[in-house]
């Protein structure tokens, strides 16, 4: 997955000094926190200004790390790029030629798609070039280009996900890694039987592989519509109900993210140096979603907003 990934000609540092500055650098982040929930401030004037602040620190903690963890990280990193490739397809798409080079300044993407998001194509030729680079063979390609034709950004976006997830559900990870993509893939997959049962949405071949929920129980509950096994299924994975329903995508999708945040925290304690830089990583997203919260937040009342925030 490094081929996704720019190169880096350093050779990065030891882990004993990369730890020490990484649980210094947590501390901050956690200092950062607090100020802004007592100010109770989104402190940021974009999703892409919120985006750029993240990919700086992934793009410190890639340089920091030496070879053997920018390699076994790969998954990680392409996994949180691919929203980056999104939001440049996005902006690229509205015209915004200044805010994609601002998102590229800071992002890992490889020297393709940072060439294609750049250029001068419209979107169709982008969207094929992307493709071409991401797919790994004819099939897939021609599945990613088919959901940006039907579905726009979004279906793009749906379906590169699904595609690294298959990817990473095929490769060779550290435990500790591949634990956190199984517990993320339960994430992802009871979100999209939400919106089948909610909304009658989406396609059932959403559903990834290597989750503990098998996607075949999966396709079962949502062709039965059966929202009373979504709430089981959550309970086994979350520890937690889920909230009927007909109510909050949001409040669901938090649930399941805290549980992910458990998950990520106990590995952290537990099992060495990809455990520490996993929940270091994960600590950064959770920050980066929650100020994304708090910028949307408006007039949402104290109660719904802490709904929405990941503890």
């Amino acid at each position: 997955m490094n081929d996704l990934l720019r190169e880096l000609a350093g050779e990065g540092y030891p882990s004993d000094y990369l730890l020490a500055r990484v649980r210094a650098r947590r501390a901050t982040l956690a200092a950062q926190w607090r100020e802004l929930r007592s100010h109770g401030t989104a402190s940021a004037t974009s999703d892409e200004a919120i985006w750029e602040h993240f990919l700086g620190e992934l793009g410190w903690l890639r340089a920091q790390m030496n070879r053997g963890l920018r390699e076994c990280f790969a998954a990680v990193f392409v996994l949180y790029e691919l929203k980056t490739l999104v939001l440049g397809l996005r902006n690229k798409a509205a015209g915004r030629e200044a805010q994609v080079h601002r998102l590229l300044a800071g992002s890992q993407l490889a020297e393709p798609l940072r060439r294609a998001l750049s250029g001068p194509a419209d979107m169709a030729s982008t969207v094929a070039t992307v493709a071409e680079v991401i797919g790994r063979d004819a099939t897939e390609q021609g599945s990613l280009q088919r959901a940006y034709a039907e579905d726009g950004l979004k279906g793009l976006e749906g379906r590169l996900v699904r595609s690294h997830l298959e990817r990473v559900a095929d490769a060779r990870l550290h435990p500790v890694l591949r634990r956190f993509f199984g517990a993320f893939v339960d994430v992802r997959n009871l979100m999209s039987l939400y919106k089948h049962l909610r909304w009658q949405c989406g396609d059932a071949g959403d559903f990834a592989p290597g989750g503990t929920v098998q996607p075949a129980r999966l396709r079962e509950v949502s062709a039965a519509g059966d929202a009373p096994a979504l709430d089981a299924l959550v309970r086994a994975v979350a520890g937690r109900a889920a909230p009927p329903v007909a109510t909050s995508e949001g409040a669901l999708e938090t649930i399941l993210l805290d549980a992910l945040t458990r998950t990520v925290r106990e590995l952290g304690q537990a099992d060495g140096e990809v455990g520490v830089l996993l929940d270091y990583l994960w600590r950064l997203y959770v920050h980066a979603r929650n100020r994304a919260v708090l910028f949307h937040a408006g007039d949402l009342e104290a109660a719904a907003l802490e709904r929405e925030l990941i503890a």
